[in-house]
């Protein structure tokens, strides 16, 4: 996040100037406390920022990762607007209690013309498939039953 906020400037601030001098002169990397500092006041200068995170439920949990970065994101100055992506998961939602939110499911129809079209095209499967039309409603089910509406 922080390289990206500082790719859009014209100029790099002092502090993301010295940050990186230091290190490259000592040959070491930034702590994530060091980061966290330069983006908390490289985020203040801008009058809005957005911020999406896709598939927050991929980011491990059982190590604190996650937890963590919810927590360093909920902490950003009050110009960032945040959007969090994720399966309905108990723990995010937990996490997420009170925020504005909006439940997307996939439709099966949609998705099992999507998962034929893909057999269709991919030549691994269409060979194989094409003369086997039990074969191919087999896979459509399996991938249907394990996505459950994500």
């Amino acid at each position: 996040m922080l390289k990206q906020l500082v790719q859009g400037r014209s100029a790099i601030s002092g502090h993301v100037r010295s940050l990186y001098k230091r290190h490259i002169k000592e040959h070491t990397c930034p702590t994530l406390g060091e980061l966290l500092e330069a983006l908390h006041l490289e985020i203040r200068t801008y009058s809005k920022v957005f911020i999406v995170v896709d598939a927050l439920d991929e980011c491990p949990e059982d190590n604190g990762t996650r937890a963590g970065l919810v927590t360093e994101l909920r902490s950003l100055p009050g110009t960032v607007n945040l959007m969090v992506t994720s399966r309905d998961l108990t723990s995010i939602a937990r996490v997420f209690l009170g925020a504005k939110r909006l439940d997307i499911r996939a439709n099966t129809q949609d998705l099992r013309r999507y998962i034929q079209g893909r057999i269709s095209r991919e030549p691994r499967l269409a060979g194989h498939v094409k003369g086997d039309p039990t074969l191919q409603d087999y896979i459509v089910k399996k991938v249907l039953e394990n996505v459950r509406g994500m």
